[in-house]
C-alpha cells in the first residue's frame, strides 16, 4: 500500500491532481480566471486534489463515487482493488478530446509499475501522447517531431 503523504496529488483513479488547472490556479491568478470561465465555481477553487476533500472535486457534483469505492476497499489506488478495472476506469468516447478520463488505466498501470514518483516524471510525455500523438497502427502514438 502507498502511503498517502506521497500520492496526496494523485487521485485514487490515476487522475493527477497536481497537473490539473483547477489545482494549478493556486499559483496563477490568470489560470483561475480560465478555470472559472470553463464554469467551475470559483468557491470551489483552487481545488487542493481529490485526497484533501476525500473525493470532492470542483470537477464533480457531490461525492465522487470512485473515491467512496477506494474508501470501502480499503485502498490507495484502483489497482491494489481485487475488483480492478471497474466500470469506473472503462473508457468512455464522450469528451475524450477535453477530459483526462481515458489516462486513468494507462495512468494507474505506470504507478504500479514504477511508482508515484516516476509517474510525476513521466505524466506530461503520457499526456502529450494521449491528446497530441498521432496513432500508428502496431506502433502506439507517436508525437509529432517539431
Amino acid at each position: 500500500m502507498f502511503n498517502p503523504k506521497d500520492v496526496w496529488d494523485i487521485a485514487p483513479c490515476g487522475t493527477n491532481c497536481g497537473e490539473c488547472p483547477a489545482y494549478k490556479c493556486k499559483d496563477n491568478p490568470e489560470l483561475l480566471e480560465q478555470v472559472v470561465a470553463k464554469g467551475l465555481k470559483r468557491e470551489s477553487l483552487p481545488c487542493p486534489g481529490c485526497r484533501e476533500h476525500k473525493g470532492k472535486c470542483a470537477f464533480t457534483d457531490g461525492d465522487c463515487e470512485t473515491y467512496a469505492c477506494i474508501e470501502k476497499h480499503n485502498v490507495t489506488f484502483c489497482f491494489e482493488c481485487a475488483e480492478f478495472p471497474c466500470r469506473y476506469l472503462y473508457p468512455c468516447a464522450d469528451r475524450a478530446n477535453i477530459l483526462p478520463h481515458n489516462m486513468k488505466l494507462v495512468n494507474l498501470c505506470h504507478i504500479k509499475t514504477y511508482g508515484a514518483d516516476a509517474f510525476r516524471k513521466k505524466f506530461l510525455e503520457i499526456k502529450a501522447r494521449y491528446y497530441m500523438g498521432k496513432m500508428l497502427i502496431g506502433k502506439g502514438p507517436q508525437l509529432p517531431s517539431y
